[in-house]
């Protein structure tokens, strides 16, 4: 008689396609990030980024007169891609006698886990931002001003990253007796796309970004092994990807944190 083992009821790349289906949604801030997938399965494990400088504006021209040419400046950064995993542990029983939910449960975590960590290095790279405003992100007045150091003549898509304690501060900042306003009203209010509000962040420091001005490079898909213990009688799963995060634009991050 045939019989149902654990290992029949484990597929590292079923669940490497699981996790790779729902991480992209499980990365909190890639809504505003800058995407590039365009790595993926090429070699090396650091990765230049070019940024152009402008070349001006178009000059007015006389009829039969050549042109003045101008150079293309570019400068570039190197950036080196790192690997995030987790490892979970799960006995065969447990394989076996809850088959709908464990493996299931196993993607799930580890899906979390390395989205969780890719929030994480998105939030040290928003540290690395050029511009800053001397002032919190508690009142409408500083984050309208700190908006202002971007010195943008256009109207762009800017989302402020805040703990939610100082959310907390802002809002009673805007709202009077029994007054209520929704988080996108707030938003609108203050000029900005969105507001994400991430216990990540330290009380009195927060980031207004342009979006796509921080990218995300995924250099592989995230990738699910499996190892058995035979005396254990336990499965080792083990869930690795490789990217990197970037400040694609130098000047599209300003920190807002007072300072004496």
């Amino acid at each position: 008689m045939a019989q149902t083992k654990a290992s029949d009821l484990l597929n590292p790349e079923v669940l490497a396609d699981i996790v790779a289906g729902k991480l992209p949604n499980a990365i909190r801030f890639a809504p505003y990030a800058k995407v590039d997938t365009t790595l993926e399965g090429t070699a090396g494990d650091t990765i230049t980024r070019p940024a152009y400088g402008y070349v001006g504006p178009a000059e007015e021209l006389q009829e039969g007169v050549p042109m003045d040419t101008s150079k293309l400046s570019v400068t570039t950064k190197t950036v080196t891609v790192k690997e995030a995993g987790k490892a979970i542990e799960v006995t065969e029983k447990a394989i076996i006698t809850n088959v709908a939910g464990t493996m299931e449960e196993a993607g799930n975590q580890i899906t979390m886990s390395i989205a969780d960590k890719l929030d994480i290095d998105y939030l040290e790279t928003l540290g690395t931002s050029l511009l800053s405003f001397n002032g919190t992100a508690t009142t409408a007045q500083n984050i309208i001003d700190a908006i202002d150091v971007f010195g943008d003549e256009d109207e762009q898509e800017y989302v402020l990253f805040i703990n939610p304690k100082d959310y907390t501060a802002l809002y009673k900042s805007l709202v009077q007796g029994n007054t209520f306003l929704s988080q996108s009203q707030i938003a609108e209010m203050v000029g900005l796309k969105d507001i994400v509000k991430t216990n990540r962040l330290e009380q009195g420091t927060s980031f207004i970004q342009k979006v796509g001005a921080v990218e995300y490079v995924l250099k592989k898909r995230p990738n699910i092994e499996a190892d058995h213990d035979i005396l254990a009688r336990t499965f080792v799963l083990a869930g690795n990807h490789y990217y990197t995060t970037n400040l694609f634009n130098e000047n599209g991050v300003v920190k807002l944190e007072a300072t004496v």
